[in-house]
This record gives C-alpha cells, sequence and structure tokens, in this order.
C-alpha cells in the first residue's frame, strides 16, 4: 500500500491497485473522529488526496466497508456503494463502494 497522507497517532489515507478488481481500492482509518477532524480531513482530501490521483490519471477509486457505519464515513469525502458485496481473501464479506474524478 501506497501512504497519501498520514496523522501520526490519528489515522491516514492509501491506495493500492488490486488485480482481482483490476482497480485502485482506498483505504481510509481515522481513530478521532469530530467536526473539527472532518473539516480539516476534507481540506485534506481537496487539496492532497484528489489532486494526487488525477496527477497520476486515477480517475475512480473502489473501496471496501465492513459495516453501513464505515459506507456512512465514507459517503461524507463522495465515495458511494456500488450495490455490490465482496468476499475478501479471509473470506469476510464487504460493501464495495466507488468514486470518480
Amino acid at each position: 500500500m501506497r501512504i497519501l497522507y498520514q496523522e501520526p497517532g490519528n489515522g491516514f489515507v492509501g491506495i493500492h491497485y488490486d488485480d482481482f478488481l483490476n482497480a485502485w481500492v482506498m483505504h481510509m482509518d481515522c481513530k478521532d473522529w469530530s467536526p473539527d477532524t472532518f473539516k480539516r480531513y476534507i481540506k485534506i482530501w481537496n487539496t492532497i488526496i484528489i489532486p494526487q490521483l488525477k496527477k497520476e490519471k486515477i480517475r475512480f477509486i473502489y473501496g471496501l466497508c465492513e459495516s453501513e457505519k464505515a459506507v456512512k464515513f465514507n459517503k461524507l469525502f463522495g465515495v458511494m456503494p456500488t450495490g455490490k458485496v465482496v468476499t475478501t481473501a479471509d473470506g469476510s464479506q464487504d460493501i464495495l463502494t466507488m468514486r470518480r474524478f
């Protein structure tokens, strides 16, 4: 996985290319979540993450959400559920999300 942004002790945003999906998959993790954190992450998303993806000509990303709570979090960043469920290598079933740029 390649880290695009990281806050020591709080979380990160990273991507990796998934050969099975034949697409880029984003990973987002945030431990401390508050309205102020959301405002900061939206700014980071718009000024660091999206420009970097566009620079690399990545036109869409997928994500895997373990719960509806994770889907709700992803929706805050415009990453929407596709209506499909993916069974991962470890056997868990995750909700597939996607965002186009």
